[in-house]
C-alpha cells in the first residue's frame, strides 16, 4: 500500500564528488553531538520497516480474520492508514534531501567532514577495553570510495530513492494541490511495498556500516518481542468474539 500517489521529474544521474558539493555537513561540536544524531536517526531506521511490516501483516489478517473486523471496522480502517503513512513517513526522513533535515544523506556528508571521530584513539575510548586492543590504528577511518557510493545510494538521483522523495514532497511533508486536482501519476512513479522494504533494507546496510566503525554497535533488523505480536491481538478478538456469542451476547 502506496497510502498516496504523486508526480515528479525522474531522477537525474549526479556524480558523486557533485553530490558532497551539494550538501551541507552538519554542524556539530565534537562526538556527543555526532552520537545524538546517530541515535535519532536510528530510531526511524529501526521502527519504519517495523511499521510497513504491521502494515503488511494487517493486509492479510483482514482477510483471514474478516468476521472479527467487521464488528469494528472504522476503527481497523484508521489504524491500518494510520499504521501505513507512519511508516512511508519515517522512510521519506531517513531519505530526506532537505538541506537542514537529519537524514542518511546528511549524516554521510557529516561523516565525511568530520572523518577524525573515526580515527582509532577515538573509537578506542568508546568501545569495551577487550574490543579496543584489537583496533588497528586506521581500521575504523571510512573508506572513501564506500563513503562516495553509499551517498549515491541514498541521494534522489537514484531511482528507488526519488519515489520515496517523490512521496514525501507531494503526499507525505506536503500535499499536491496538482495531483489532488489532476491525478496524473505515472505506474511506477511511487514506492510498492516491496521497493518500501528495499529502502529500508539499504537504511540499514549503509546505516550500521558506519555505526560499526563509531563505536562497534549495529542495530538489529527486528525488535524484541514484534514476531507474533500483531496477529495475537486478532487471535484474541477470536476468542473473544466466540465466548460472547455462545453466551447470546452481541456488540
Amino acid at each position: 500500500s502506496n497510502c498516496a500517489a504523486s508526480s515528479n521529474p525522474p531522477a537525474r544521474s549526479t556524480s558523486t564528488a557533485t553530490l558532497f558539493q551539494m550538501a551541507k555537513p552538519i554542524r556539530i561540536s565534537g562526538e556527543s553531538d555526532f552520537e545524538k544524531l546517530l541515535k535519532r536517526l536510528s530510531d526511524d531506521i529501526v521502527f519504519a520497516p517495523a511499521f510497513l511490516r504491521i502494515d503488511k501483516q494487517l493486509g492479510e489478517l483482514f482477510e483471514r480474520y474478516r468476521d472479527e473486523v467487521n464488528q469494528t471496522e472504522f476503527f481497523w480502517a484508521m489504524v491500518a492508514t494510520a499504521v501505513c503513512e507512519t511508516g512511508l513517513l519515517r522512510l521519506a526522513r531517513i531519505y530526506d534531501q532537505e538541506e537542514k533535515a537529519l537524514s542518511l544523506r546528511a549524516l554521510l556528508v557529516t561523516i565525511e567532514a568530520n572523518k577524525h571521530l573515526f580515527d582509532g584513539s577515538a573509537v578506542k575510548k568508546r568501545v569495551n577495553p577487550s574490543f579496543a586492543q584489537s583496533i588497528v590504528p586506521g581500521s575504523h577511518l571510512p573508506d572513501p570510495k564506500s563513503l562516495r557510493q553509499d551517498l549515491a545510494l541514498v541521494s534522489s538521483s537514484d531511482p528507488l530513492v526519488n519515489k520515496i522523495v517523490i512521496w514525501r514532497n507531494n503526499f507525505g511533508a506536503h500535499t499536491s494541490s496538482k495531483q489532488t486536482i489532476q491525478r496524473n501519476l505515472p505506474d511506477g512513479t511511487l514506492p510498492t511495498q516491496d521497493e518500501a522494504f528495499a529502502l529500508c533494507n539499504r537504511a540499514f546496510d549503509v546505516f550500521n556500516r558506519y555505526t560499526s566503525l563509531f563505536h562497534a554497535v549495529s542495530h538489529s533488523r527486528m525488535i524484541i518481542g514484534e514476531e507474533g505480536s500483531v496477529e495475537s491481538v486478532f487471535k484474541h478478538l477470536r476468542s473473544g468474539l466466540v465466548a460472547r456469542r455462545r453466551k447470546g451476547v452481541t456488540l
